[in-house]
């Protein structure tokens, strides 16, 4: 793919947009666009170093900038959604947004319960319910559960929360984006947060859920009038629960969510660990520990019996040196922090 034709396609597309009635004071940033061997930047092509992984926001040469890595072809309007979603990480960094998750840390101790998951699907009912207009009862409810599971879960609320701050907030823009440029495929995007929510199986791993469940919050407080559009060391989604009681956590349909809730936590356990089993019987060692674990694909990772799963890359430590490899791995840990082995899974 031309990576410096669809560059220049995309800014132009970027320059049309109303991004100050998306969010007010969000400005475009510089971005780049690469490929496995080449990187297109500010106007010309620019050494494809370790820094340009995965899409996210980083610094390069002292500046704040998006990045994404072409592999498919995607709708141009789809392409520019997601990079100014990008784009919006770096502007919470430039802002100083302090509500980011531990998630390496989360990786160990976020616990799923089927009593958290049921709520948290009730909890998406109410969201979908305000997806096209306000209903205050329904918000109602929606804060009183949230503030009962911030009560008897509160690491996992509280991650959750940071999550939804910094990933929602990001997914939220995107689909705004997409309403000034493509108004069919923002009614897609409403689609497919309309069919998912509501399955117990799309809140595995959580962290990915939280991107929609975000999102929808913001669509809800502005509906309500109350989203501030501030951020500070708590999320603004966590600082609305300071004036709601908790719910006594009763719900229509909450037996079958419950049921459907356990039955899913199983499966994805039941699939982590096959997951596991069958790249350990392949036996693809690729690193012998000890090493320090610096970084995984922390979107859709796993942790399950001392062992981590990473899509596209593994970042470590090594005699000092940071390092980084391309794939999919499972990771055996000896501890918290430190690998033991590595495994590649195919």
């Amino acid at each position: 793919m031309d990576l410096e034709s669809l560059y220049y396609q995309v800014k132009e597309t970027i320059s049309s947009l109303d991004l100050g009635s998306v969010w007010p004071g969000f400005e475009p940033l510089k971005f780049a666009l690469y490929d496995e061997k080449n990187c297109f930047f500010d106007g010309g092509y620019v050494e494809k170093t370790n820094d340009f992984c995965a899409n996210t926001s980083i610094v390069y040469k002292g500046e704040q900038i998006a990045i994404w890595m072409v592999q498919e072809e995607l709708d141009l309007s789809v392409l520019t959604s997601k990079l100014v979603h990008e784009m919006f990480h770096g502007y919470q960094r430039i802002k100083g947004w302090d509500c980011w998750p531990n998630e390496m840390e989360a990786l160990y101790r976020y616990r799923y319960d089927a009593e958290n998951l049921a709520l948290k699907l009730r909890e998406n009912e109410l969201l979908l319910a305000m997806i096209d207009g306000f209903d205050s009862e329904a918000l109602r409810e929606l804060l009183a559960h949230r503030k009962l599971r911030s009560v008897r879960f509160p690491y996992e609320f509280e991650y959750e929360s940071r999550v939804e701050e910094i990933e929602g907030t990001a997914n939220y823009v995107e689909w705004q984006v997409l309403k000034q440029l493509d108004r069919d495929k923002a009614v897609e995007l409403t689609g497919r947060m309309c069919a998912l929510m509501t399955k117990p199986e799309y809140l595995f791993p959580i962290r990915i859920s939280s991107y929609f469940t975000g999102a929808l919050m913001i669509n809800a407080l502005r509906g309500a009038g109350t989203y501030p559009f501030e951020t500070g060391r708590r999320p603004v989604i966590l600082r609305e629960l300071e004036k709601t009681g908790p719910s006594d956590g009763n719900f229509p349909g909450k037996a079958e969510l419950l049921r459907a809730a356990s039955e899913a936590i199983t499966a994805f356990n039941a699939e982590t660990d096959e997951i596991i089993r069958s790249t350990l019987e392949k036996n693809m060692l690729i690193l012998n520990g000890p090493l320090e674990l610096t970084g995984v694909n922390v979107y859709n990772a796993r942790c399950l019996d001392g062992f981590i799963t990473s899509t596209y890359f593994l970042a470590y430590r090594e005699n000092g040196e940071d390092k980084m490899l391309p794939g999919n791995f499972v990771i055996k840990m000896q501890d918290e922090k430190t690998i033991a082995a590595v495994y590649r899974w195919e």
